[in-house]
């Protein structure tokens, strides 16, 4: 079977009698578990799981890829919307998305995420299809010491999202963050650290809890002592044409459209490697819109650049992710893992095979993240407008509802009380790290990244001692590294030489 033909065969299927009402039943699903704070799109494909056992492939496939295809957006509207991040990807998109709303601009905002998901997903997985070929002996290139590099790489970009440019304090949340990362059994050794005495902590902390806490629950605890409402600048227009201002995002999406490109580039060729997943992506989308940005002061304040980064790396990220799950085998993600599961449940196996005897399978799944990120962006629109009317309730009203949401869904994943308490322990962190302007993103990369850190160091001393830096790519990476970081610390030198001489 040829491309074209897989191609055309692939988009038939999706739009069968057969296969449509699962792609729209499954996006609408995966649209509303994204909205829902700690729920995440691997949780959605293994809810699914037990439904698909006697589904034919096509079928079943279509319905766990759409529930998964959607969930980003569902979660960058609550980021936008609440400041509450519905999945750990969109907490990038926190740091302009909320600011946006409270200057009444949650319309645009959310127009803006939408388009931008939608555009970054069709990038992502056409590019890819487009690439299959040359890719499988780039990710054969990448080993412990690429891993390794690759992670302190995205560290690095700590300094650019350091809070009011301070480097020192971006650094130290990240090392923070670092060091919660490795709380709970040595993935090595099995040695316990940091446990003092705890049966829950030998896992180590979950995400879910530590990103609602330090973002979701500091921003419930700052609206409860400030008062007033999430859109604390709101005007009654922003109220009133909540369409007309959506459809103002989707224009500034448009027209920033090489600003899209350039990071759904970035979450296609970080979703192409496995284990590095959409949260860093997006960070690393988010510090690159910031550099190249000739506004780049205006970051953090409620950009709409700020939030048309993350969104479109998020969603690039599944195309790669996808890419290497289906040709070689290797899942992108945990939710690839649980896809890879899904097609053997199937008795279908992924891999090179695939490739050849299934095309039109494959391109059915490409097919299914498009159409399901379109139903998603068409639905999120609808829902955003009684969504955002929400903003404008008092913080009395809205606090305690939105904490007990929060909770709710950090007991829900693992179903354990312990969660419970450390969403909220990590919600007074959050805060203080607020109040004394620490980089929260910059904690939550270190958190992410820990254990790929310690895992891929062990490992490459193991293997080549010292000298792994020495291998070509690791190298090659190390070199990038300290060049973004020299890049960031002289532009603040000569920024501070120019407030200095102005002073004198």
């Amino acid at each position: 079977m040829g491309v074209i033909e897989g191609l055309v065969q692939g988009l038939f299927a999706a739009l069968s009698f057969e296969v449509l009402p699962y792609l729209v039943g499954g996006a609408v699903l995966g649209l509303i578990i994204g909205i829902i704070p700690g729920l995440s799109g691997h949780f959605a494909m293994a809810m699914l799981i037990p439904f698909i056992y006697r589904m034919d492939p096509a079928v079943g496939v279509t319905f766990i890829l759409a529930a998964h295809a959607t969930v980003a957006q569902g979660g960058g509207m609550t980021a936008i919307l609440f400041a509450t991040p519905g999945t750990g990807q969109n907490a990038a998109t926190l740091l302009d998305g909320p600011k946006m709303t409270e200057k009444g601009e949650a319309g645009r905002a959310v127009g803006a995420a939408m388009t931008a998901c939608f555009i970054g997903a069709f990038f992502g997985v056409f590019v890819l299809t487009l690439l299959l070929p040359v890719l499988r002996k780039v990710v054969l290139l990448f080993g412990p010491p690429e891993f390794f590099m690759l992670a302190v790489l995205a560290l690095t970009f700590i300094a650019v999202l350091g809070a009011s440019g301070n480097i020192n304090k971006g650094l130290i949340a990240g090392a923070l963050g670092l060091l919660f990362a490795f709380v709970g059994m040595d993935s090595v050794t099995g040695a316990k650290r940091f446990t003092f005495g705890l049966l829950e902590l030998w896992d180590g902390l979950s995400m879910v809890p530590v990103l609602l806490g330090i973002f979701a629950v500091s921003e419930m605890i700052d609206l409860w002592i400030q008062g007033g409402s999430l859109a604390r600048k709101a005007s009654d227009q922003a109220a009133g044409s909540m369409q007309k201002a959506i459809f103002s995002g989707v224009k500034e999406t448009l027209k920033r459209w090489w600003l899209v490109v350039r990071c759904s580039a970035i979450g296609t060729t970080m979703g192409l490697i496995p284990g590095l997943g959409s949260a860093p992506a997006s960070f690393v989308a988010y510090a690159h819109a910031k550099q190249t940005s000739k506004t780049p002061e205006k970051f953090g304040t409620g950009t709409v650049e700020g939030v048309i980064a993350p969104e479109s790396a998020n969603d690039a990220v599944e195309g790669g992710a996808l890419a290497s799950t289906l040709a070689f085998g290797i899942p992108g993600s945990s939710s690839m893992a649980i896809l890879i599961s899904a097609l053997l449940i199937m008795g279908v196996e992924p891999g090179p095979k695939l490739m050849v005897m299934h095309l039109d399978l494959v391109f059915l799944m490409i097919w299914t993240v498009v159409l399901g990120n379109l139903i998603g962006t068409v639905l999120g629109m609808v829902v955003a407008n009684p969504l955002a009317r929400v903003t404008f309730l008092r913080s009395s009203l809205l606090v305690p509802v939105l904490l007990t949401i929060i909770v709710t869904g950090a007991f829900i994943f693992h179903r354990s009380w312990f969660d419970m308490i450390v969403v909220l322990v990590f919600g007074g962190l959050g805060y203080a790290m607020k109040k004394l302007d620490y980089s929260r993103p910059a904690f939550i990369i270190g958190f992410v990244l820990g254990l790929m850190v310690e895992r891929n160091l062990y490992l490459s001393l193991k293997l080549f001692g010292g000298k792994f830096i020495f291998q070509p790519l690791a190298l090659s990476l190390m070199i990038f590294t300290i060049l973004v970081l020299a890049y960031n610390v002289l532009k603040i030198v000569k920024s501070n030489r120019k407030e200095s001489t102005g002073v004198g």
